[in-house]
């Protein structure tokens, strides 16, 4: 394990990979603090590949790092984030909109309006002018926002 703390290019490499593990770990923790520690750590390491003064191994070093980083927001914000939400938020906003046609028991809580949906209250807007008992069967017309638009079902 000697090599890895000499700055040599094969101690390079792992950290580089040690800091890519690291980076693919913080996406399951989503704290960035992670990702910014390992592309620091990959720039000080590669500091130390060159015979220059500490004053200039701390401007290279800051340098490296705030390049990369702008290359990782630029990467994650524009390429792999929008993969991210297109592969993970589908499921959502489809359970949600499964909710259309559906019907539901209106609740009145306190002075607002809910609808009892798949055992979890929702803000609803209703169309109807009729007035609406608590536990009456409602219509679910349409859902956008996390808000029901209702109506009351005829008996």
């Amino acid at each position: 394990m000697q090599f890895l703390l000499e700055p040599t290019t094969e101690g390079f490499t792992w950290v580089i990979a040690v800091a890519i593990t690291i980076i693919f770990l913080d996406v399951f923790f989503s704290t960035e603090i992670l990702s910014a520690t390992a592309i620091l750590g990959v720039a000080i390491y590669f500091t130390l590949l060159f015979e220059i003064s500490w004053q200039w191994r701390v401007l290279l070093a800051l340098i490296c790092w705030l390049a990369s980083m702008a290359l990782f927001y630029t990467l994650w914000k524009v390429v792999i984030a929008p993969v991210v939400l297109k592969v993970f938020s589908s499921g959502i906003k489809e359970s949600i909109h499964l909710a259309t046609g559906d019907t539901g028991e209106f609740r009145s809580i306190d002075g607002k309006m809910f609808v009892l949906w798949n055992a979890e209250l929702w803000p609803v807007e209703t169309n109807s002018t009729a007035v609406m008992s608590d536990h009456d069967k409602v219509l679910i017309e349409k859902v956008e926002k996390g808000i029901f638009t209702i109506s009351q079902i005829k008996p």
